[in-house]
């Protein structure tokens, strides 16, 4: 028996073509349990990653509102709350629905904001015209052309008005502070509408507060939400054709300005000092009227006396008075001369008591009754 395999053949001319049976692949075992367990890893990180985008939606509706903000929540379209304070989130965290259960609509109600208003220019646009007054310049009162550029600054008061009273509330900002502006100047006189103010039985008036107050009872009337906090007129001009001739008119009115500054000043300096001059000297003559009219009352009640004296013993006053006369004349004089008795005396105006200056003595012969006098006769 041979232990050579069968078709081996001892020829060595027939190795050559030997060709070796064929043998079927060994089958790999398979995992039962591997096909499961993907599936189950698969949907565990499914469902973590589900819950992860739920938590996150439920999550995105937590925001906050800055400082200088305020927040409105609005709920499928209605705004959230029952009054008005509770319906105004203020700055801080806020908890909200995601969107879109919740919207939150933040107001900046500090900011001051800014409209740039030119329609009242030659050369504004078209879509910044108003339907009150003409589209590029007003028209004062005395019937004069005027142009002018203005800023609005205003604030929101309300954001809940502000928000939902109006689609588009600086347009009807813009509107109202125009046809507000026009109208204000239409009353005014050009060139106190060029200088901004003017005089009233109540004091000085400027044109850009004036504006704010119309304008800011139009506004109230319309519960916009929004307080006016300046009007500011950046240009006011005449037409350029005629502002030559407005500029010369203000250079003239200014000089007369000056002129009138530099009278006022100088009457401020000269008027105290004649004032002052003036109750110095009244109050001279007041002092000198107080003595002269004390001295006479003194001189009428020493008068008086006197008189009432005389009536009742005139010989005795006439003497005492005789008697004080010579007194003072005695006093008073400097040289004295004695002349007999019966001797008459002429003086002469302006003569000293002298013969040889106009003083001539003449005996007389006294009679009985006029023995031991003399008489004096100028």
């Amino acid at each position: 028996m041979s232990d050579q395999p069968p078709g081996f053949d001892r020829d060595d001319s027939k190795v050559d073509d030997f060709i070796p049976p064929r043998v079927p692949p060994r089958p790999r075992p398979v995992d039962k349990f591997s096909m499961a367990e993907g599936v189950r890893a698969g949907s565990k990180m499914i469902g973590w990653l589900a819950l992860g985008l739920f938590v996150l939606f439920w999550c995105s509706g937590i925001t906050t509102i800055g400082p200088g903000e305020v927040g409105l929540v609005l709920r499928c379209g209605r705004l959230t709350g029952t009054s008005p304070a509770d319906q105004v989130r203020q700055p801080g965290l806020l908890l909200a629905l995601p969107y879109p259960i919740d919207e939150v609509i933040r107001v900046p109600v500090k900011q001051e904001r800014e409209i740039a208003i030119t329609a009242l220019l030659k050369d504004s646009p078209s879509s910044e015209t108003s339907g009150q007054g003409l589209p590029g310049y007003a028209l004062s009162g005395n019937q004069n052309i005027i142009e002018t550029d203005m800023t609005l600054k205003y604030r929101i008061s309300d954001p809940i008005a502000y928000t939902f009273s109006n689609r588009s509330p600086e347009r009807i900002l813009r509107d109202t502070v125009i046809g507000t502006a026009a109208e204000v100047i239409a009353q005014w006189q050009v060139d106190d509408a060029l200088r901004l103010q003017r005089e009233t039985d109540l004091g000085s008036e400027k044109l850009s507060r004036v504006v704010l107050s119309d304008a800011q009872t139009l506004i109230d009337k319309m519960s916009l939400g929004v307080e006016l906090t300046a009007v500011e007129f950046r240009e006011i001009q005449p037409p350029a054709n005629v502002a030559d001739a407005f500029q010369a008119v203000q250079s003239e009115r200014i000089a007369i300005e000056t002129k009138k500054r530099e009278a006022e000043g100088y009457a401020a300096r000269v008027v105290p000092a004649a004032e002052a001059e003036s109750n110095s000297l009244i109050k001279m003559a007041t002092r000198r009227a107080t003595d002269l009219r004390t001295r006479a009352e003194e001189e009428v009640s020493l008068f008086n006396r006197v008189h009432d004296e005389y009536v009742r013993n005139p010989g005795l006053v006439w003497n005492r008075l005789h008697l004080e006369t010579i007194e003072g004349l005695m006093k008073e004089g400097s040289q004295f001369r004695f002349v007999d008795p019966g001797t008459r005396l002429v003086l002469t105006p302006g003569s000293r008591p002298s013969n040889s200056s106009g003083l001539q003595t003449e005996p007389t012969q006294p009679s009985s009754e006029d023995a031991g006098t003399s008489e004096v006769q100028p």
